[in-house]
């Protein structure tokens, strides 16, 4: 037997390393979580860098291409020059070289126009050729070049009258967005003065950009443009990068939305619809210059190499936080392990203890009882048949004790095949209070018992229900304290014999009752005495005998314990007479 102040030690320390290695275990899984995460954290940097990268790139190339035409025709020397002559006698067909060389070059102006005061006509339109704008009119005749050329355009004196109201300004060039004919536009033109302080306009040349169209076409052209381009395809900083285009209200107009590829957020740039020089004309900042932010947003591709380095720092991550938690739960299991090695090791040294007493006590009694007894101190009978009673008692709780330590080991073995008669329960009731009558009587008991002989039969092991009955009447006497009463009843019904057996004992607090059927336990208020074996070998019976067991107790009241036992059908009641019947004639 270990002494509990022994294992009381051992358990602490058990629990003292066991918190110690989930405290390092916790450290070591922290530590990896953090190398883990600044991986994948420096992994995402460098995919932010290469997204914000590549976004510059194409605001760049965006910005000059944008910024293509103004820069390279309404400022080139070539308009400069046939401008500052004296009028020719059509210098509309001088400006169709510097469209035709302009349209072959960008994409988003849609016409160009030329107006000359000393011609005294309405402007003079350039289309392209194969994307005229839904309100030109064809002029006919010959086309020679992919510039068409309109003198009777009819939104000229409209664009004319919008230029005027900008000229007042005084300003190198005009920028306007309109609508012409349903459709808006952005208008960027160049004006040229006849006298040093701008007071009369001389000429005007300009294009059109139709922002319809290039809501639809153009940056979408760009990003072909920019990733079919030598400069991005054969740059590392670019590869695996997504790119779209999104206007102001966040509608996407070119590229795709549907990029994510990882935690990393976007790199966005700023994007003005402005197809001309901001800082030629900041100076002089126009009226209608465009206002409206754009937003070019690049991010990594879900199929680029640093989305991969990224997934596998998360299955890294998610690799060692699951062999942490292995770690952690296989200390659990032992510390858990070795905390019930040590609460069985207490139940048996609790057990050991228990029945040690138990035995002390009857054989203590006995050797007494029998010593009185053979000295012949005893001259009355009456007396002495009291002293031979007491003997009987103690023997019988010896034998009781001996067959519970005997009894759990035989119904805890499945393989053991317990005999099957017919059991009458009331005669089963008569016997166990007959063994007990020494204790009830000198406890003073009041015993009601209500078992009529017209109950159905029971079929089971005679045995070992004597022995669950004899359990349950001793913890009732065993736990009685103040007021000595023992009910014990039963009733018939739905199949079922119930036995009820109610005492008026110091009762069960409700934390214990689910525990007092498992073997070696024992209540905090059981006080000295019992083995921790007489509610579990009783359950044990009844669960063999297809029963059921119910307790209810309130502490300082009493415990009522309820029985439940099949009661044995008329068929199979017949069949036993029957075989009985026949083993008799066999026997004759």
């Amino acid at each position: 037997m270990i002494p509990f102040e022994r294992l009381l030690p051992r358990r602490r320390t058990a629990g003292l390393l066991g918190i110690a290695a989930c405290l390092l275990i916790v450290l070591l899984a922290w530590a990896g979580y953090i190398a883990v995460r600044e991986w994948e954290r420096s992994v995402l940097l460098l995919a932010n860098q290469q997204a914000g990268e590549t976004a510059d790139r194409f605001l760049n190339q965006v910005s000059r291409d944008m910024q293509g035409v103004q820069r390279g025709v309404l400022l080139s020397p070539e308009l400069d020059g046939f401008t500052s002559q004296e009028p020719p006698a059509d210098p509309s067909y001088e400006a169709v070289n510097l469209v035709a060389s302009a349209f072959a070059r960008y994409s988003y102006p849609e016409s160009f126009f030329l107006w000359r005061r000393a011609a005294g006509a309405p402007p003079t339109f350039f289309y392209r050729q194969e994307r005229r704008p839904p309100w030109s009119r064809d002029p006919g005749g010959p086309r020679r070049f992919p510039v068409v050329i309109d003198d009777q355009s009819p939104v000229g004196a409209q664009l004319l009258d919008l230029i005027r109201r900008e000229s007042g300004q005084r300003r190198p060039f005009a920028v306007i967005e309109t609508v012409l004919d349903g459709t808006p536009y952005q208008i960027v033109a160049r004006l040229f003065y006849r006298d040093p302080l701008r007071q009369n306009i001389d000429t005007v040349f300009g294009f059109l950009v139709n922002l319809a169209w290039t809501r639809q076409h153009y940056f979408s052209g760009l990003l072909d443009q920019a990733f079919s381009a030598q400069t991005f395809s054969n740059d590392d900083t670019s590869r695996g990068v997504s790119l779209a285009v999104f206007d102001d209200q966040g509608v996407l107009v070119a590229g795709s939305d549907d990029m994510p590829a990882h935690s990393t957020a976007p790199s966005e740039r700023p994007l003005r619809l402005m197809f001309f020089n901001p800082l030629l004309v900041a100076a002089e900042p126009p009226s209608a210059q465009q206002r409206r932010g754009w937003i070019i947003r690049a991010e990594a591709r879900r199929d680029s190499t640093l989305v991969a380095a990224a997934g596998a720092a998360r299955r890294m991550l998610l690799l060692q936080i699951v062999a942490a938690a292995m770690l952690v739960a296989g200390i659990a299991l032992s510390v858990r392990a070795a905390g019930a090695r040590l609460r069985l090791a207490e139940l048996r040294s609790d057990f050991v203890a228990s029945v040690t007493h138990e035995f002390k006590t009857p054989i203590a009694t006995i050797r007494a009882a029998g010593e009185t007894l053979a000295e012949g101190r005893l001259e009355n009978a009456s007396a002495q048949r009291d002293y031979a009673g007491y003997i009987v008692h103690e023997a019988r709780r010896l034998t009781r004790l001996v067959d519970n330590l005997l009894a759990f080991s035989r119904l805890t073995d499945s393989d053991i095949r317990q005999p099957v008669e017919r059991v009458v329960l009331a005669e089963l009731v008569a016997e166990t209070l007959g063994r007990f009558s020494v204790p009830l009587a000198a406890l003073g008991f009041q015993v009601e018992v209500s078992v009529p002989q017209t109950l159905p039969l029971v079929l089971g092991d005679p045995g070992a229900l004597e022995l669950m009955l004899d359990n349950i009447v001793d913890n009732a006497i065993r736990h009685s304290r103040n007021e000595h009463r023992l009910a014990i009843r039963a009733t018939a019904g739905n199949g079922t014999v119930c036995l009820e057996v109610r005492d008026s004992g110091g009762g069960i607090p409700p934390d214990e009752i689910q525990h007092v059927t498992k073997k070696f336990f024992r209540g905090r208020h059981a006080g000295h005495g019992g083995t921790g074996l007489g509610l579990a070998i009783t359950a044990r019976v009844i669960a063999d005998h297809g029963g059921t067991l119910a307790i209810d107790s309130e502490p300082g009241i009493g415990t009522t314990i309820r029985v439940g036992l099949p009661a044995m059908r008329e068929q199979l009641l017949a069949a036993v007479k029957s075989g009985a019947a026949t083993e008799a004639r066999r026997g004759a």
